[in-house]
């Protein structure tokens, strides 16, 4: 059966809806810690989003997954893991039922910040002039990428905390960064939830309706 087509419009209007229908939760304020901890694999599970803590119309497509192998922590292609890697995981979500439109949230832990910076640098890629600074930081160090490689319709966040990079690929964006910064924002507050031996429970919803009040 075939399925119809996301248009990067009609995605883009959902994406940009994200930022001022979301309900804030008692999530309090951002908390500004860096990752330092080593988070076991079921502390990295849980901090991925998963169903109702992603953007409007998304949902998740298959379980979140375990990341044996660090290869695709870095943009470069290599036959090894980025120096210093230490675990992983990844959660992917179809938009509105249908798989022509993916979202990838992925986070992987580095034994030292240096690493993981280093690391950081090498996933980003080298397309200095697709690069687009985000209207507020997220974590020590962001980046959004547009349009990366030959895709005409996507964006690529990369955000580092510490000793964590975590990378939110969003297809169908139409340009719009909106939706990528409220899913690393989510992403890294449920990571340091967890670091401070708390339920994950920051949603994209919460990122999005705090940045629609200011």
């Amino acid at each position: 059966m075939s399925r119809t087509r996301i248009t990067g419009t009609t995605l883009t209007a959902f994406l940009s809806l994200a930022a001022i229908t979301g309900c804030s939760s008692e999530s309090g304020d951002e908390p500004g810690k860096p990752l330092t901890k080593q988070l076991e694999q079921g502390e990295i599970t849980q901090a991925l989003p998963g169903p109702g803590e992603v953007l409007p119309g998304w949902e998740p497509y298959k379980d979140k997954r375990v990341t044996s192998e660090g290869q695709y922590c870095t943009e470069v292609k290599k036959d090894a893991s980025p120096k210093g890697w230490v675990r992983g995981g990844s959660a992917w979500f179809m938009y509105n039922g249908s798989t022509d439109n993916m979202m990838d949230v992925d986070i992987c832990l580095f034994d030292t910040p240096e690493n993981a910076k280093s690391a950081y640098t090498e996933w980003k890629g080298t397309e200095q002039s697709k690069e687009k600074a985000p209207k507020k930081p997220v974590g020590d160090e962001t980046v959004f990428v547009v349009n990366p490689g030959l895709s005409e319709n996507s964006v690529n966040g990369f955000t580092r905390s510490g000793t964590v990079n975590i990378r939110v690929k969003i297809q169908g964006t139409g340009g719009d960064t909106t939706g990528v910064q409220d899913m690393l924002a989510a992403t890294l507050k449920r990571l340091q939830q967890v670091q401070d031996g708390k339920r994950a429970t920051a949603t994209a919803g919460d990122e999005a309706a705090k940045a629609a009040k200011k």
